[in-house]
Parts: C-alpha cells; sequence; structure tokens
C-alpha cells in the first residue's frame, strides 16, 4: 500500500516538474508574437482551433488555420437567420411569440420572450442579434415559416447556394446539437454574403438596441455582445477601432467563437475564430485583421487621378496664351464621404490602376473652346465600384486656369443668339455687313444660276460629213 501510494507521489512529482519545464515553452510561443509585424502571424499565434480572413469584397483568404473542420458554430448560426429574415420578411408585420419560443433551457440565451407576446419582427431581429436570443430566433423561424424545422432546412439550401460545403444546420439559433456544425470557411462565406445587404450592415453595427413596449412587457435594453470588442470604455482592452460588427457565440462544446468585420483604409475584412478563449477570441480577432490589412496596399480614385490629372485642348485661346489651350482639370469629389477606395494585393498594384481606368467614365457639361474661366465646371467624372451594391461616386471636372479668347475669332452660335436676344430692335442693324452678309447669297446664287443656263443652252456645232472621193486608177 505504502509503494503504491510513493509511486502515486512520484508521478504527480514528475508531471509538475514537466509542467514546469514546458511552461516556459508555451509562454515563449505566445509572447514571440509581434505587434509591430503583423505581417508574420502564424497559426500558433492564435488560441482559436479554427480560424480564417477574408477579404469581402473578392471572398480572397488571406489566412487559415483549420478552416475546414467542422466545428458547433454556437450562435454565430444567427447570422444566417437575421439574413434571412431581413430579406425575407416586412419588418412591420407582428411576430406572436409561441409556446415552443418562449420554452427556453435555463442555460440558452434568451431576451425573455413570453407566450403570446407581440413584437414588430425588426424590433426583434435587431434585438436577436444583439443579445443572441434564442427565444427570439426561434420565434422569426416559426413567423417567417410556420416551423423551425421548415426554416432551418431553408437556412441549409441558403447555405449551400452561398457555396458552404460542410455546414449543416438543425436549428435556427445554434444551441448545441451533435449534428449542428459549421466551418470556418462556411462561416467567412455566409458572413461575406450577409455584410453584402445594407440593412444587416446597419443591424451588425448595433452596439445596443432598446426593443420597444409590448403587449406584456416593458421597453427592454439590450447590450450587444461583443460591446468590449465595439464600443471603446474605459479600462477596455479588448476595443479595436476598425471593428463594424458582427456575431459572437459560446457554449461549453464550442468554446468562444466570433465572426468579425473590420475596416480599415478602404479595405473592408472578415474574419472567423472558433473554440477560441473569453477574451482570446477579441485578440485572436485583432491579429487577424491586422494581418489582413498588411497584406494590402489602399489609394483611391482621387489620389490616381491626381498622380495624371485629365488635360483637355480648348480651341479659340487667345493666341498669347502660353500653353497653347492645354487646360488641366481639377477633381472636386461630389460627395465628400463617398468611398472610392481602390485596393490590391502588395506586389499587384497594377490591378488598381486597371480598375480605375476601366470603372471610371468621363462626360463633358460644355463645349471645349474659350473663354474659361478658372473654377468652371467643365463635367463629371463617375467611377463604379466593383463591390456589389456600392453606389456610384460622382466627381466634377474643375478648370484650373482661366483661358482668353482670341479677339479675331468669330462669334459662336451662342454669342450670336445672346447677342440677338439682348437686342431690343427685333429686326438686325443696317450696316455694311449687314448688306454683304444679305446680298452676298443672292449674287452667289445669280452667278451660279447663270453658268447653269449657258451650259444648259450652248449649242453644239455640227460634224462636218467627211466627202468621200473615189479614184479609179488604170494599170496595164
Amino acid at each position: 500500500m505504502v509503494c503504491k501510494d510513493n509511486k502515486h507521489n512520484l508521478r504527480r512529482v514528475m508531471v509538475i516538474l514537466l509542467v514546469c519545464l514546458l511552461m516556459p515553452f508555451s509562454i515563449a510561443q505566445a509572447s514571440e508574437y509581434d505587434a509591430n509585424h503583423p505581417e508574420n502571424l502564424t497559426a500558433r499565434n492564435l488560441r482559436a482551433q479554427s480560424a480564417i480572413v477574408i477579404e469581402q469584397n473578392s471572398g480572397h483568404v488571406l489566412f487559415e488555420k483549420n478552416a475546414d473542420e467542422m466545428r458547433p458554430p454556437a450562435s454565430t448560426t444567427k447570422i444566417l437567420t437575421v439574413l434571412l429574415a431581413l430579406t425575407m420578411g416586412e419588418q412591420d408585420s407582428i411576430v406572436t411569440v409561441s409556446p415552443n419560443a418562449a420554452n427556453m433551457p435555463e442555460d440558452a440565451a434568451k431576451l425573455g420572450l413570453q407566450a403570446g407576446e407581440q413584437v414588430r419582427l425588426g424590433d426583434l431581429i435587431r434585438a436577436t442579434m444583439v443579445y443572441s436570443g434564442n427565444d427570439g430566433a426561434i420565434a422569426i423561424a416559426e413567423h417567417l415559416m410556420g416551423t423551425e424545422a421548415a426554416f432551418v432546412n431553408l437556412m441549409n439550401e441558403a447555405a449551400a447556394r452561398y457555396g458552404c460545403t460542410a455546414t449543416h444546420f438543425t436549428n435556427s439559433h445554434g444551441y448545441h446539437d451533435d449534428y449542428h456544425l459549421s466551418t470556418a470557411r462556411d462561416l467567412a462565406i455566409i458572413a461575406r454574403e450577409a455584410m453584402q445587404n445594407m440593412e444587416f450592415r446597419e443591424v451588425a453595427a448595433l452596439v445596443s438596441y432598446t426593443l420597444p413596449e409590448t403587449n406584456m412587457s416593458k421597453a427592454r435594453k439590450f447590450n450587444n455582445r461583443a460591446i468590449n470588442f465595439l464600443s471603446a470604455g474605459e479600462d477596455n482592452n479588448h476595443y479595436y477601432q476598425y471593428a463594424t460588427g458582427i456575431k459572437t457565440g459560446n457554449h461549453s462544446q464550442a468554446g468562444e467563437c466570433f465572426v468579425g468585420s473590420a475596416t480599415k483604409q478602404g479595405i473592408p475584412l472578415i474574419s472567423v475564430v472558433l473554440h477560441s478563449g473569453s477574451t482570446d477570441k477579441w485578440r485572436d480577432t485583432r491579429r487577424l485583421m491586422e494581418y489582413g490589412f498588411s497584406q494590402y496596399v489602399s489609394t483611391s480614385v482621387a489620389e490616381l487621378y491626381r498622380e495624371n490629372p485629365k488635360v483637355i485642348n480648348i480651341t479659340g485661346f487667345a493666341l498669347e496664351d502660353a500653353d497653347l489651350g492645354r487646360l488641366e482639370l481639377n477633381l472636386r469629389k461630389v460627395d465628400p464621404g463617398a468611398n472610392d477606395s481602390l485596393i490590391a494585393l502588395k506586389g499587384s498594384t497594377d490591378d488598381q490602376m486597371n480598375v480605375y481606368n476601366t470603372r471610371t467614365q468621363i462626360e463633358y457639361s460644355r463645349t471645349l473652346e474659350a473663354p474659361i474661366e478658372a473654377g468652371e465646371v467643365m463635367g463629371t467624372m463617375t467611377y463604379t465600384p466593383l463591390a456589389a451594391g456600392a453606389e456610384p461616386v460622382q466627381y466634377e471636372l474643375i478648370a484650373a486656369r482661366s483661358i482668353r479668347r482670341r479677339p479675331s475669332l468669330a462669334p459662336t452660335v451662342a454669342e450670336i443668339e445672346a447677342y440677338t436676344m439682348a437686342d431690343p430692335n427685333p429686326f438686325p442693324r443696317f450696316s455694311l455687313e449687314f448688306l454683304i452678309i444679305v446680298l452676298l447669297p443672292v449674287i452667289a446664287v445669280a452667278v451660279i444660276s447663270q453658268l447653269l443656263f449657258k451650259l444648259i443652252t450652248r449649242k453644239r456645232k455640227p460634224k462636218l460629213k467627211q466627202k468621200l472621193e473615189y479614184k479609179t486608177r488604170y494599170y496595164r
């Protein structure tokens, strides 16, 4: 008996010694991440067991770690639930909460809805997304499809249509089920699809939401479970200034999960971390985002234009004009807040210029002739972004200098019209120039008519027939 106890104690001592020996190595691995060089990120710098970061517009994968391993997605499931609700449902319709939706397990995240409670769908969507209420997700599903099972079938069909290959949902909220699984890659695909919806982007960015008073409850305010990541505050070390959403998730089998989005210098990214730690999920997300941003260079349409501004040739310029009528056009964005960013992976900056050349169009709003005043709007340039649903960006093309008109140049049609409209006399003033202008066409017609008449009536001389003479010769 004593021998067994000694062996057991010896094992415990050996385990403790082994832990002590390995601890410095694990600490060294954790501390080897250099925040000043985020481009050096490696898989072991992340606590998450699965992770990925992609560029939102193109879907290009920038970094991944076990991105195709199937894992419980927890409440990140609600990304698809909310997306379908926004695209299918009538926001002002009234949702009546069923007993099934109200009857949630004690350990489930919930809004506290009661059976028979009536809530506007738009309010329920936002509260469910912000506070991750499972009861809200079921109520939404039943309202849209009659039963949660029918709605879940629709979710799986939508996921497959978006391009997910390893996702299977069994409920609308993410509460643990052995067959409710997805991957970091598939969740990034779903999030990318969702973030193309403007209304979803607004919902995903909410830091808090107040559910208005209903027939069975007073107004309730809910804070986003990702508020530490999305909102600055005292003693908050997890805030990320470039974050724009999206959704947390956690339970004992799934660990801590977060699907995030961030935008910096016009570069929109989506990240996914699965089975991370309570605060590690914020650190992991930040590192993924910083790595993603480090892979891109960003410029704008306005910056590319300034590098090679448009120069046009103006006619009718004064002869003393040093630039011989060449006019450079400055660019002014109509909406200063419009996003005209152009991004490209490092080493492929030619792509930015290709997009600039193929996605911009110039249209002039006036004739390109003198006189020109500095600051005058000569036309517009329109940039159509590649991102789906993005609004075109408008610019004004502004004359950089004034160009005087050549004095001896004949008046333009516009000037003649303006002069005529300003003259109180409805008839042209009599002058030698006016007489010449009036008589010149008459004289020209008379001369041409006389020449044509002579050509037509001219007598032709008859040809003389040659008289044939016959001579007879006799030969002997």
